[in-house]
């Protein structure tokens, strides 16, 4: 059980050219903070223009619904 509440979100763009790329992003932040970071995410890409993402991992969410 981890003790932090965090999303690992990932370069879809990225993905299906078989590359693994994304951030672990703490949830407990504002909405537009976590956007920046996804944001920073895809203008790293090691693919052009990424723009799509996807949520593929999550921890410290034990106990909520």
């Amino acid at each position: 059980m981890s003790e932090h509440i965090r999303i690992y979100v990932a370069d879809l763009a990225a993905y299906n050219a078989g590359h693994l790329h994304g951030v672990w992003i703490d949830a407990t932040l504002e909405l537009d903070d976590i956007q920046e970071q996804v944001s920073a995410m895809l203008a790293a890409s090691p693919v052009e223009s990424a723009e799509e993402y996807a949520i593929h991992d999550f921890e410290g969410f034990d106990g909520y619904r």
